[in-house]
């Protein structure tokens, strides 16, 4: 299965439990929900932080919701 690439700028709606790529370097995260991140697809993911994200910095490699759909925008 095909992994999603998630990029800075844009808003972009994620699905609960569906893992994105984010990109090779250092981002700000900007979410409506909790998020988790991880520099393994397939495990080792851990709060970003609590309800909303808002400009939480991560250089990890994934990222999920574990809660519900939501949507995330990536900044530099």
């Amino acid at each position: 299965m095909a992994t999603t690439k998630l990029t800075i700028g844009p808003i972009h709606s994620i699905t609960q439990n569906t893992v994105y790529a984010l990109p090779a370097s250092k981002v700000m995260v900007h979410a409506g929900a909790a998020v988790e991140v991880s520099n393994v697809i397939d495990s080792g993911f851990g709060a970003l932080t609590g309800a909303n994200t808002v400009g939480a910095e991560t250089a990890a490699a994934f990222i999920r919701c574990p809660g519900g759909d939501t949507t995330v925008r990536l900044a530099k």
